[in-house]
């Protein structure tokens, strides 16, 4: 095999075990978790605000939750295009309101599918 192939492979098995491991932790959590529509509070970004590429932001989130208002305790990642006061989808911890989970069905998919395309090259190499 050539180092092509098993760098795919390795990319391979390295996409779909994220996308495994971001799935039990879904479905486990799911019924200990509640969905909120949350206000931006603030933004952190790891990277000068000038630096577009490889950069993220980072936020602290203000929900609703049984009429009183929470404020996560950790950050979340949001799209780059969110500003203080955008608006976005949390899931929380019911037991601990203040606790944001970041589960998501599209980075689920996204690596599955990653996965798949670098095993499916790999195959018709090897044919």
């Amino acid at each position: 095999m050539s180092s092509e192939a098993v760098f795919l492979c390795v990319v391979g098995v390295i996409a779909g075990c994220f996308g495994l491991v971001n799935a039990v932790q879904f479905l486990l959590l799911q019924k200990k978790t509640a969905r909120a529509v949350g206000t931006v509070v603030s933004i952190k970004m790891p990277n000068p605000e000038t630096a577009r590429t490889r950069n993220s932001k980072w936020a602290v989130v203000s929900y609703e939750v049984d009429g009183r208002l929470v404020q996560s305790g950790n950050r979340i990642q949001v799209p780059m295009t969110s500003q203080v006061g955008s608006f976005v989808h949390v899931r929380y911890d019911k037991q601990e309101p203040e606790k944001l989970y970041a589960f998501s069905l599209g980075r689920m998919a996204v690596a599955f599918l990653v996965a798949v395309v670098c095993f499916f090259i790999v195959g018709l190499r090897l044919a």
